[in-house]
C-alpha cells in the first residue's frame, strides 16, 4: 500500500509527508497507528487505510506509553 509518506531516518516507526503545505505524521507502535496533522487530512488518511485493511477507529488518543493525553482546542496535555 503506498500513502506517499517518507519514513524517518531517526525513528523506523515515524512516518511524515506535507500535504497541501501542512504537515501529516504517522506512527507505528506494535499493533496501533497514530495520525497527527489537521482534521480533514486525519480523515482522508483514515478513509484510504480502511478501505485496504481490517481496522478500528478508537478515536482521539488518550493513553499513550503510560502517558494521559488530553486535548483542547488549541494545546494537549501530556
Amino acid at each position: 500500500m503506498k500513502l506517499g509518506f517518507i519514513r524517518s531516518n531517526v525513528d523506523l516507526n515515524h512516518y511524515f509527508k506535507v500535504v497541501r503545505g501542512k504537515p501529516f505524521v504517522l506512527v507505528l507502535y506494535v499493533d496501533d497507528l497514530f495520525f497527527t496533522g489537521s482534521e480533514p487530512l486525519m480523515v482522508e488518511c483514515k478513509s484510504e487505510v480502511a478501505s485496504k485493511l481490517e481496522m478500528k477507529d478508537p478515536g482521539p488518543m488518550h493513553y499513550f506509553l503510560g502517558l494521559e493525553v488530553w486535548k483542547r482546542s488549541d494545546e494537549i496535555f501530556l
